[in-house]
């Protein structure tokens, strides 16, 4: 008798038993990404693409000025998104055209962020698409440009303590030098003086 009561028990759903009843439903595949998911991640695709084999090739300072301006581009519309300020910005900008677009891959980034070319009264100026899509596109942007910004900083911080390290050593050996100089110039007047 014992035995019929456990396996009732084992076939009760309430029961705090091991055995699960999702074992026996089908499998459901995920639900396939729509087209605008693909286009987002062919544009997140497209932007590691410049950032890695362009932006961050070029010397630490140069590219983490250009990823610290383009990361605040994308920071400002993600956060103020009805601020139309933030949706545009003149290609003449002295501090974007001397920080970002001198550096290689600087405006195949701000393209590639979804920003568009435009002329307003004889000036060319970038357009953010502020569409959902646009905005998707910006949040990967600003994910990788994070990403990039933290570790270029990361290794130019160590590279500058490595630099302190090193010429602190060396004012080290040089303070021993010039105290052996000394005691050698002091020893030379001893030695003329007797």
């Amino acid at each position: 008798m014992s035995g019929d009561g456990d396996t009732s028990a084992s076939l009760d759903p309430s029961s705090t038993a091991l055995c699960s009843t999702d074992e026996h439903l089908p499998y459901v595949p995920p639900p396939p990404p729509s087209e605008e998911d693909l286009r987002v991640a062919e544009a997140r695709k497209m932007i590691m693409r410049v950032l890695d084999t362009k932006l961050t090739q070029q010397d630490a300072p140069s590219a983490l000025q250009a990823l610290r301006l383009a990361l605040k581009l994308a920071s400002n519309i993600l956060d103020h998104p009805d601020e139309p300020k933030f949706n545009k910005f003149k290609a003449s900008n002295p501090a974007i055209s001397s920080k970002l677009f001198r550096v290689p891959g600087g405006p195949e980034l701000v393209r590639e962020m979804g920003f568009r070319p435009l002329v307003i009264q004889f000036e060319e100026w970038f357009q953010a698409d502020v569409s959902p899509f646009g905005m998707r596109v910006l949040g990967e942007a600003r994910d990788g440009l994070s990403h990039y910004e933290q570790r270029i900083a990361a290794e130019l911080a160590a590279r500058e303590s490595e630099r302190r390290m090193r010429l602190a050593g060396e004012s080290k050996e040089r303070m021993q030098i010039l105290k052996q100089i000394q005691d050698d110039k002091e020893g030379r007047r001893d030695k003329q003086w007797r």
